[in-house]
């Protein structure tokens, strides 16, 4: 176990190490999908009523990330409660968790090597091991997205409370307490229920304790079964609220099977995919925000990826059977992943941020094996020269070793989390690394159209067009930036692509209709404008520049009730006058004189004299027309 002056010592090395790769960061804007998860998600505005028939914390008014992730949504609205939108207090947050995740880290790792399994190989050695393995897992860059990407808040809490359920664990295993080891139930049973409120990666963690006991400590299913089943009992109970809020409620957004991709191509992909998070763990770069890897459709593409991964399955299998620590950590490493790995998500085809629990053990895992390995091997060239193994080579040797990687990591999680400066450099770097990726070139041509620079946007959106044809999206940026280009005919082209691909689709469809407008193809403009509006009943706007080419057409009656929709849902001075004129022109003054006088108040109210004047002189008009009649 570590003693209290390595624990002060090494928790003051890991919070500077942790705090001066990350702290820089902690001040970027918030990115991507972000603002769908707090700044524009109401249901984190306040902390009361949790539940209820309003959107609070634990019921989120739309569907987001933090859906079916109550525990994470409550700790968004609780940063927002003292900080609001500033996201210096959210990744505040994050640098804590993840801080206290590699402390919880530290302290598995050190307690197995303490193991009797392992019998006292590592007990002079536990210590340092653990604690390289802590701080070069903390420094890990595959880990810079949870812990600087503030939606990721899922994958940091769900990670900490899977570590902290372990934790309980070994140390209920450890205790002959009755008193400690009810305390140790309490705790665990609290952290599972706790994870699995935050994510449903946090699904396998149960079963890994389980094995976690049968492979370090028991020997045996039967004996881990029939020695520890108050702890068992206490965990089983936390898959029922995962369950219910995955099959109940609202789920994650584009996850799930049905949503555009089969499951076998998915199934297919994530045999690929597999090596891609090997490949990151041990070669963390290049790192992008977005990963785009095609889907394989049929075994002619997939079988070497599908061979190579039922052999490390297999492989997986046959070490957890001999007790391996190799087979546990190839069963975590699975386990974790496997809901990603099994339920498609639309457009989410790999992610750094799955990788966050499966690295807590692939990292201390390699970082043992060179140790020993790098023993082994300091042993036989000592030998070899005649002299016996002695003195404290290997552990300097693995010592700077470890220090010259946690360097490198450092270093290399700095410059990922540049990219985090502004979303505008996050997707400009990922376009280096994935210049076939439609999402990439898409949310980059937005950034470029936002901060104003249309000539260069166009043409990432004309790549995203040409990548994804069928990418009604793509069409409809591109579209809208041609329009503020002014080239409106090419942006009709793909705005008609819009609603090809999306026909209940009702900004498409407005935008479409206004642009018909400008080149006098009313017909064409009256009909799209029909087409949003049935999309979309509430579409004011819709309804009111629908109704003005009625009015223009003659269609008096129907431009009234179209026109009385749009100020059901919009009451602005104007939207009273244009009522105010089609009444006039079906001659009903009363009616026509009455929105008049409403909107005089309201322009008089906005202090807009100029408009004030031009309603007095209407409203003269429609008196004058009532006198008339």
């Amino acid at each position: 176990m570590v003693h209290g002056a390595m624990l002060g010592l090494g928790t003051l090395v890991l919070g500077v190490t942790v705090c001066a790769v990350y702290y820089p960061a902690a001040r970027g804007p918030f990115v991507f999908d972000d603002f769908g998860t707090i700044v524009d998600n109401p249901s984190i505005r306040r902390l009361w009523p949790l539940v209820g028939d309003g959107h609070g914390p634990l019921n989120p008014a739309e569907p987001t990330a933090v859906s079916a992730r109550p525990l994470v949504s409550l700790s968004l609205a609780v940063n927002y409660h003292f900080g609001g939108h500033d996201p210096f207090g959210y990744r505040l947050v994050h640098l804590g968790v993840h801080l206290l995740s590699a402390l919880l880290l530290w302290a598995i790792v050190a307690r197995t090597l303490r193991q009797d399994h392992f019998q006292g190989r590592f007990d002079r050695v536990a210590e340092p091991l653990s604690f390289a393995a802590a701080l070069v897992w903390a420094l890990h860059p595959v880990n810079t997205e949870s812990v600087v990407y503030v939606t990721q808040r899922t994958e940091l809490m769900m990670g900490f409370f899977y570590l902290a359920t372990l934790y309980a664990g070994i140390r209920y295993w450890a205790t002959p307490r009755p008193a400690a080891r009810a305390t140790c139930v309490v705790l665990a049973t609290l952290a599972c229920l706790a994870g699995m409120l935050c994510k449903e990666m946090m699904a396998s963690a149960p079963l890994m304790v389980l094995l976690y006991e049968r492979t370090f400590v028991a020997g045996s299913f039967r004996r881990a079964l029939s020695r520890s089943w108050p702890l068992y009992l206490g965990l089983a109970p936390a898959w029922v609220p995962l369950v219910v809020l995955n099959v109940g409620g609202t789920r994650t957004p584009e996850a799930g099977f049905g949503l555009g991709v089969a499951a076998h191509a998915w199934w297919f992909t994530q045999a690929k995919v597999l090596f891609l998070y090997l490949k990151l763990a041990v070669w963390p770069w290049p790192l992008v925000i977005h990963y785009e890897i095609p889907y394989l459709e049929t075994v002619a593409e997939a079988w070497p990826w599908l061979l190579a991964a039922g052999l490390l399955a297999v492989g997986t299998l046959v070490l957890l059977w001999r007790r391996w620590a190799a087979g546990f950590v190839g069963a975590w490493f699975l386990a974790v992943l496997s809901p990603t790995l099994v339920i498609p998500l639309v457009h989410q085809t790999a992610a750094e941020r799955r990788m966050y629990v499966p690295l807590a053990a692939l990292v201390p895992f390699l970082l043992v094996g060179a140790y020993v390995l790098q023993r082994q091997a300091w042993r036989s060239i000592v030998r070899r020269a005649g002299r016996e193994p002695t003195g404290p080579g290997p552990t300097v040797v693995f010592s700077v070793a470890t220090i010259a990687l946690a360097v490198g990591f450092g270093y290399l999680s700095s410059r990922r989390l540049a990219a985090y400066r502004d979303e505008l450099s996050l997707w400009q770097d990922a376009v280096v690394h994935q210049p076939h990726d439609p999402t990439v070139q898409i949310n980059l041509g937005t950034q470029l159209a936002e901060a104003g620079r249309l000539e260069e946007a166009i043409p990432h959106f004309e790549e995203a067009v040409r990548l994804a044809p069928d990418s009604r999206r793509a069409h409809y940026n591109l579209a809208r930036a041609l329009e503020q280009s002014a080239r409106p005919q090419h942006a009709i082209e793909h705005y008609r692509a819009s609603v090809r691909l999306r026909p209940d689709d009702a900004a498409s469809h407005y935008n479409l209709a206004r642009l018909l407008e400008g080149a006098g193809k009313t017909r064409q403009a009256i009909d799209h404008y029909r087409q949003a509006i049935a999309a979309q009943p509430d579409f004011a706007v819709a309804h009111t520049n629908l109704a003005v080419l009625l009015l223009s057409a003659g269609h008096t009656q129907e431009a009234i009730a179209h026109f009385e929709t749009a100020l059901r849902e919009q009451k602005g001075p104007f939207d009273y006058m244009n009522l105010a004129m089609a009444y006039s022109l079906a001659n009903r003054a009363d009616d026509a004189i009455a929105m008049a006088e409403k909107a005089l108040e309201l322009a008089r109210a906005q202090g807009d004299t100029s408009l004030a004047r031009r309603i007095e002189a209407a409203l003269a008009y429609f008196r004058a027309q009532r006198a008339a009649s």
